[in-house]
């Protein structure tokens, strides 16, 4: 119980952050709302290829942006000087993690939900309790994305060309994610049928079990190096 307590008092604190000064969700919008703009440029939003061309569209528009916050999950106390602090208090290193976790999940969810939003607006998709669908694949993606991306986002901190090194290493590693989250947005914007639709599901949700596990496991290494 003090650990789930600590885990929300850290996501807490970077989110109370995030609302007070508002860089990274200004920055992370902007960024999305410039994709999808050149994208309706690029396409005729009612022609046949932009109905083919959409899970690819909105998907680069949800996952590219959130590079910018997952580089400003640590530089606050980089920048401040308590990350070395927290690493040698008694919180242990996973209890970090998984805090530092929720709040980028946390933003990714509430960011990811704007731009889906703007994507339908900007893109004439008619509104369907279908969409509730693609809810649930950015609530799933986005907790896989969080779950890498804040592992990775701790091993460069401390690299000064992390802005570069950090999508380097983190969308390789994503492939199955992304692959499964377009194929799954297909499924519900192309298709009436949705009989492949649990698959994708499920595909994002082992990927999340496996990847937070793995990156709880890891982080002690990590930070020790």
């Amino acid at each position: 119980m003090e650990s789930i307590k600590l885990i929300w008092v850290l996501a807490e604190k970077d989110l109370r952050i995030e609302f007070r000064t508002r860089q990274a969700f200004l920055s992370t919008l902007f960024f999305a709302l410039l994709v999808l703009i050149v994208f309706q440029f690029a396409f005729d939003p009612g022609s046949p290829a932009t109905q083919q061309a959409a899970p690819g569209i909105l998907w680069v528009a949800l996952l590219f942006p959130g590079i910018i916050q997952l580089n400003r999950s640590f530089q606050s106390e980089m920048e401040e000087g308590t990350l070395y602090g927290i690493i040698l208090s008694p919180i242990s290193h996973g209890t970090f993690f998984l805090g530092k976790f929720l709040a980028n999940w946390s933003f990714l969810i509430a960011i990811d939900l704007l731009i889906l939003v703007l994507f339908i607006v900007s893109f004439n998709f008619p509104l369907k309790l279908t969409l509730l669908w693609i809810v649930l694949l950015i609530f799933l993606a986005s907790a896989g994305f969080a779950a890498v991306g804040t592992l990775f986002a701790a091993m460069v901190s401390s690299v000064a060309t992390r802005e570069v090194l950090l999508p380097i290493l983190l969308f390789p590693i994503l492939i199955p994610l992304i692959l499964a989250a377009v194929n799954g947005t297909q499924e519900v914007l192309l298709r009436e049928e949705f009989r492949f639709l649990s698959q994708w599901i499920k595909m994002l949700a082992a990927f999340d079990v496996i990847f937070l596990a793995a990156s709880f496991l890891v982080i002690d290494h990590v930070v020790g190096d």
